[in-house]
């Protein structure tokens, strides 16, 4: 019996089966069948899937780490200034993590903090962190690991000299003090999304490979400020 023969049997056969009967005789005959299909689609999915992610490039990722807005923050403003300081295109992605609490204190850290530190490490270690928002104990609390990049190497001297009264400065491996992280108080983080430090300090990874777009994106904080 060839295909086309086939195909004209089961229809006859199905022809004269109730609808219940219908759906138990496809399934018990050609459930195997349809898993394979499954299977198929699923992996080619994965696939199509994959090689599209691959068709996009990643800007900038920053960790905001410590909000106590209490959910009442929203950083969907600053992406959207972002990408438009960045002159981001539609395959251009900015990843912004949230909901991260680091409670710097090992006698009180909770499994929420060490599942925070986890990510926050992965993020670093698979160089897919270039900025941190965070409170001033969070930057102190990895001061030691050479994690933050010197910001007198990273900002143009007239943003410098203007930020230089805000700067946070930790120490290095060798002991001498380095300017690691500003203050955000006077840009437009608040204003924009509601996030709640006392105060919030911005540090750039040591890492980052995208030493442009955070110096935009730096820029972009303090000039909408004063906008």
């Amino acid at each position: 019996m060839n295909l086309k023969q086939e195909a004209k049997s089961e229809k006859e056969k199905l022809k004269y089966m109730s609808w219940k009967d219908r759906i138990w005789y496809v399934w018990e005959y050609y459930k195997f069948h349809m898993l394979l299909v499954l299977i198929a689609f699923v992996i080619l999915w994965v696939i199509g899937t994959s090689l599209y992610r691959q068709s996009f490039t990643t800007r900038l990722s920053m960790a905001i780490i410590n909000d106590r807005s209490g959910g009442a923050s929203s950083t969907a403003p600053l992406m959207e200034g972002l990408r438009n300081a960045l002159n981001c295109q539609k395959k251009d992605i900015i990843e912004i993590n949230e909901g991260l609490y680091l409670d710097t204190n090992e006698e009180t850290m909770s499994q929420y903090s060490y599942a925070s530190m986890a990510k926050i490490a992965a993020l670093v270690s698979g160089g897919m962190l270039d900025i941190m928002i965070t409170d001033e104990a969070t930057i102190r609390h990895y001061e030691n690991m050479d994690a933050y990049m010197d910001l007198r190497e990273l900002l143009p001297e007239d943003l410098y000299k203007k930020l230089e009264n805000q700067l946070l400065y930790v120490s290095d491996e060798d002991g001498s003090t380095v300017p690691a992280a500003v203050s955000l108080e006077t840009s437009s983080l608040h204003s924009d999304t509601g996030i709640v430090m006392n105060p919030p300090y911005l540090a750039v990874i040591s890492s980052t490979h995208h030493t442009e777009d955070v110096r935009s994106a730096i820029e972009y904080l303090f000039r909408s400020a004063g906008e």
